[in-house]
């Protein structure tokens, strides 16, 4: 481990150099506003999405697991969680942006599926509560109890698996997913298909740059046998 006066050296030189790439910095700058256009269009998307007749399912999982609050700790396990993750990677400034770049990403492609979607809440939902949320993304009238499939909550501790390198944090995010679902679903917040659905799509968000990259190598070697 670099001693602290080193590693806050290395910190700053990092981003300093992560600025020099002109791509990256304007990259940075826009995101900003791709999250104020976010927030805009899913508050008066979240309106429509819960005021419409949805679907409730009968989810026999749900049947096993108690019910119990956990407002609190959830809130405190997403947010910990995103701040173990970019503490763990100040000296690597891509990873960071790509752990909120592919937040953005997830998160409309999750209002994609929620507005394709129409369900309504398990019986017994405990609603859930995020201050943050709610003065966020959420619609003013918030808490949301319908927008479902799939879960932002273990969807985004999962992201974060994906993307950090630091072993130990790695580690830490596969229990964190665990127990955030446990907690998710005790809460009745969500469908168990929610909470299956969130680490499916999320794993094919964050592997399709890689698979598609993969398929243009595999066609230009098709068509160029000499290469």
């Amino acid at each position: 481990m670099l001693p602290k006066n080193n590693h806050l050296k290395l910190i700053v030189s990092s981003w300093k150099a992560a600025f020099s790439d002109k791509i990256f910095a304007i990259k940075v700058l826009l995101l900003p506003g791709f999250f104020v256009l976010y927030s805009a269009v899913t508050q008066k998307l979240g309106i429509y999405i819960e005021l419409r007749k949805g679907i409730q399912v009968n989810d026999s999982l749900l049947n096993f697991i108690p019910q119990y609050d956990f407002s609190i700790a959830i809130f405190c396990l997403l947010y910990t969680s995103l701040l173990l993750a970019i503490i763990a990677h100040l000296h690597q400034p891509k990873i960071i942006y790509r752990i909120i770049e592919m937040h953005l990403l997830v998160a409309i492609i999750r209002q994609i599926c929620i507005f394709c979607v129409a369900l309504d809440p398990p019986a017994g939902i405990i609603v859930l509560r995020d201050v943050f949320l709610e003065n966020t993304v959420y619609p003013r009238f918030s808490p949301l109890t319908k927008d479902l499939f799939f879960s932002g909550h273990v969807a985004s501790i999962w992201l974060y698996f994906l993307c950090v390198q630091h072993k130990l944090v790695k580690r830490y995010l596969i229990f964190a997913t665990l127990l955030m679902s446990f907690m998710i679903l005790s809460m009745r917040v969500h469908y168990s298909f929610d909470v299956y659905g969130a680490i499916l799509i999320t794993t094919c968000i964050y592997f399709a740059p890689v698979w598609i990259k993969s398929l243009r190598l595999s066609k230009d070697m098709v068509a160029d046998p000499s290469n």
